[in-house]
Order: C-alpha cells, then sequence, then structure tokens
C-alpha cells in the first residue's frame, strides 16, 4: 500500500506546539525553540511567527518570549462537547441496532458539512460505507439534511446557493426542491436519504435539540432500502424520537414530548 510522505512544515509547526507541553506550558524563547527541535532560528521564527498570527502561540512582549494561545482552547471544548454527546448517544445507538439490526449513526455539523461522530454497525453481512471523524454532505443525507432544516435561514442559504453535488440519481440538486424538502423534515420532525448517496441504501434521521429549534446533533439507521421500509412500518421513526427526545433531556435539560416534534 503506498503512503505519503509528511509535510515538513506542519511536522515542525506541530512540533513546536508539543514542545510546550513537553515543558510544562512555560513560556519559551525562539532560542531555546530552535535548539531544542534542531532547527535554525530563522526557521523557527518564521513558523512561531504564524502559528502566533493564527492564535495558536502568544507572545510576552516584555521578555519576548512564547507561550501556548488560547485559540487552541476552542479545540479542547470541541472535542469536550463530542465525546460528550458520544457517551450520552452510544447506548442509544446500540438499542436502535438491536432492534432493527441496521447501522446507527450520530452526526454533528461542521463548516456545511457533517462529521460522524459515532457508528453502530449492522448485524447482517452489509456494510455501510462511513467512518467515524470523516465529513458528508448535507444536502443528501438523512443526519445533513435533518440538521440543515433547523439551521438559521442565511446558513441554509450558504447551502442552497452553493453547487449541490450529484451523488446518485435521487440526489436533490435544486435549490428549490431541496427548500421544500426541508419544510417537510420541520412539518414531520425526521429526513429521509432515498437512495440519494448510494443506490440501493436509505437512512432515516431525527434531529437532537439542545432548545427549541437548536439542533445539537441528530441520529439516524441506515440499510438497504427495503430493510428500512420495512423498519418504518414496524416503529422506527417513533424509537429515533423517543431515543432523541431521551438524549435532549439528558445531555442539555430540554423536555419536549414527541408529539411537539411530529
Amino acid at each position: 500500500m503506498a503512503t505519503t510522505k509528511n509535510i515538513q512544515s506542519v511536522e515542525r509547526a506541530f512540533a513546536i506546539l508539543e514542545s510546550f507541553q513537553q515543558h510544562g506550558g512555560m513560556e519559551r524563547s525562539v532560542k531555546e525553540i530552535s535548539e531544542a527541535l534542531g532547527l535554525n532560528k530563522s526557521t523557527t521564527f518564521g513558523l512561531i511567527n504564524t502559528l502566533t498570527n493564527l492564535g495558536y502561540l502568544q507572545q510576552n512582549t516584555g521578555n519576548q518570549k512564547y507561550v501556548l494561545g488560547l485559540k487552541l482552547l476552542s479545540f479542547s471544548n470541541t472535542i469536550k462537547v463530542q465525546n460528550s454527546i458520544i457517551r450520552t448517544v452510544h447506548p442509544y445507538l446500540e438499542q436502535i441496532n438491536h432492534k432493527y439490526g441496521e447501522t446507527a449513526h450520530c452526526a454533528v455539523e461542521h463548516q456545511e458539512s457533517v462529521i460522524y461522530l459515532d457508528k453502530v454497525e449492522a448485524t447482517g453481512s452489509i456494510s455501510i460505507n462511513t467512518q467515524i471523524g470523516t465529513q458528508n454532505y448535507m444536502h443528501c443525507t438523512g443526519v445533513g439534511k435533518c440538521i440543515l432544516a433547523y439551521m438559521p435561514t442565511d446558513y441554509q442559504e450558504n447551502i442552497l446557493s452553493a453547487p449541490l453535488k450529484t451523488m446518485t440519481y435521487n440526489t436533490i440538486t435544486n435549490s428549490e426542491q431541496l427548500r421544500e424538502e426541508i419544510r417537510k423534515i420541520r412539518e414531520s420532525g425526521f429526513a429521509i436519504d432515498n437512495e440519494e448517496v448510494e443506490v440501493g441504501l436509505s437512512c432515516v434521521a431525527v434531529p437532537v435539540f439542545s432548545a427549541p429549534d437548536k439542533v445539537a446533533c441528530s441520529i439516524s439507521i441506515s440499510g438497504m432500502t427495503p430493510r428500512v421500509q420495512i423498519a418504518m412500518k414496524n416503529g422506527l421513526i417513533e424509537d429515533l424520537k423517543h431515543s432523541a427526545a431521551s438524549i435532549s433531556k439528558s445531555m442539555f435539560g430540554y423536555e419536549y414530548t414527541v408529539s411537539e416534534i411530529k
């Protein structure tokens, strides 16, 4: 299997950040960092200057030394939130997976895409080609459309005004049709990927709310279309909605009845 080489400048930038961690977060000078990493001073200064401009390092103007920047805390907070979601959601994904035998997902919005935070594989031989941590489109996935439907109008328009990638013959690529889809999702409280990503596979997703009309994540069941259709007749949508309501209450203290979300 072929492998790609690491980009040296990226390796060096991360080595600089890690050097602060290795020294307990203490202030460090350009000279101290360059000597510790075996880099020449001008290269080190260029990397430090870039990291500082981006907010990942900050300089003490009194002694010209550097420390880790506050921007790094945003990563920590994001990871904490995501880990909290996974811990809360996972048992519900397992329950739904166990009852219907299909693949269960949990996803969140990230930069106008969705990222899969958690996945419980189907018990059968069919495998859904998704990986935890990977991104997917919002306009054609069940979890993505479910989140998109409850996002602010200006956010929706950013998605709708951009070219919508065609994945299959069922993918909605017309903005007006997608607006109508969003309206239906808000009316019904669930979204369907009707073979819009891969022919033969369907998905049903529901939102998990952190507050009224504010979606924290979405959960779904995916599988072969005929099996998903049977599951829907056997109460899948109601089970997903009840699970989502329980997650909302447990994680965010937001309590609502399933009938409020149709």
